[in-house]
């Protein structure tokens, strides 16, 4: 996707987080909490234009999967165009609603859930929706990484979840906190 029109989309699109895609630095940076070295489950919520999907399906192995959840229709439409990997796929709904596309098998089930969606954005009920489905789509010791401008959803994810580790991205634009949540970790 050009820039030109990834700013239109944040332009149009309150929920689109930030006028230029994740940079390749914090999307290493996230990705070392993942362990590439089997076959694992990966819920995305706003892939965007796929910086992340890309760099994951480079990683994965071949029985692993990832499933992209895009509220935005442009991203969604041009993942669904210029992702041709039979271990992906993408689904033009909120995060909150990921339940809903997702097959009984793998609720409960998902390796980890990464997130960069503007949490801060969100009404509160949808902001506690959206993590609750997170829960409740991850596995026991299942992994939430949500990468976002700011600190402000340690005490949300907190409550949820009980436990929380951040860490700073500064070179990206903008820069990044970095969380890295475990269901049912440690506080």
């Amino acid at each position: 996707m050009s820039t030109i029109q990834f700013i239109k989309n944040f332009i149009k699109d309150r929920d689109v987080a930030s006028i230029t895609p994740t940079s390749t630095r914090c999307v290493k940076k996230v990705c070392n909490h993942i362990d590439f070295s089997k076959d694992i489950t990966i819920v995305e919520y706003g892939p965007g234009d796929g910086v992340f999907a890309r760099y994951l399906l480079d990683k994965m192995t071949a029985g692993s999967r990832i499933i992209m959840v895009e509220a935005n229709k442009n991203f969604s439409d041009f993942l669904r165009d210029s992702i041709n990997d039979s271990r992906a796929e993408v689904h033009n709904v909120l995060a909150g609603d990921v339940i809903e596309i997702l097959k009984p098998e793998d609720i409960g089930n998902i390796d980890y859930v990464i997130s960069g969606i503007p949490f801060s954005f969100l009404k509160p009920i949808r902001k506690v929706k959206v993590l609750e489905s997170t829960k409740t789509i991850l596995r026991e010791g299942g992994k939430f990484l949500a990468y976002q401008t700011s600190g402000h959803l340690k005490k949300p994810v907190k409550h949820v979840f009980g436990n929380v580790q951040t860490k700073r991205e500064m070179l990206n634009i903008p820069p990044y906190v970095i969380y890295e949540v475990i269901k049912n970790g440690a506080s």
